[in-house]
């Protein structure tokens, strides 16, 4: 399937939005993620996947990630307005569980991007967010801020922990979510963060079933 780049734009420090029109009767579930594919690039190095940051109600395909240097990095900084890419392998299931359980999303960096789809996919449809989202990593990696903030002042279901370049532990978890074991626990990051949280929550008896995951391969752990 094709798509259009439209624009791009800076968000915070090193992190910025590229911005693709939805071909029409394109359909997806907040918090799922697309394949790229950017001509000009050799085959290893041409595509990549990336969670889909914007909400559907957006009408529009956003990704946003940390700028790079890999080839399809510099290529997507490039891209001219009109440019034609094309997207594939829509999936996973990171996505809003309708299991009865109030929902701990623990957010590492760039790894905050299906939570905002989700948050403001369930805002906009006026249903309660019912979550809290912990929200650790470098300032210049955190982007959305104020996105949470406005679903924040209006959804008293909605509860936003920032953690700037402070390490989410079991414990923290513990103190400031103290029914997290009662929660269905989304954990997103890079992968070292989305592993050393997923191994430390099962071994404190959290089954396998009640923890999503969505690890974010090529960048470091800075948490």
């Amino acid at each position: 399937m094709k798509t259009r780049f439209l624009k791009s734009e800076h968000e915070v420090g090193e992190v910025y939005s590229y911005y693709f029109q939805m071909p029409d009767g394109f359909v997806w579930e907040a918090g799922q993620y697309l394949n790229y594919t950017l001509s000009g690039l050799s085959p290893s190095s041409s595509e990549r996947l990336f969670t889909i940051a914007s909400a559907p109600h957006e009408k529009i395909l956003r990704v946003t990630t940390i700028a790079g240097s890999s080839d399809f990095k510099k290529k997507l900084r490039e891209l001219k307005s009109g440019d034609k890419v094309e997207i594939d392998q829509l999936g996973g299931d990171f996505v809003w569980q309708d299991d009865g359980r109030q929902k701990l999303y623990l957010a590492g960096g760039i790894g905050v991007t299906p939570f905002r789809s989700i948050v403001l996919d369930r805002y906009h449809k006026k249903l309660k967010n019912e979550s809290i989202l912990m929200y650790a990593g470098r300032p210049d990696h955190r982007p959305f801020l104020a996105d949470f903030e406005d679903v924040e002042a209006s959804d008293d279901t909605f509860i936003k922990l920032d953690y700037p370049e402070i390490r989410i532990t079991l414990e923290e978890i513990s103190i400031v979510v103290p029914d997290y074991k009662d929660r269905t626990i989304y954990i997103a990051g890079p992968q070292p963060f989305v592993e050393g949280l997923g191994d430390a929550l099962f071994e404190d008896d959290i089954p396998r079933a009640q923890i999503k995951y969505d690890w974010f391969d090529g960048y470091h752990h800075d948490l």
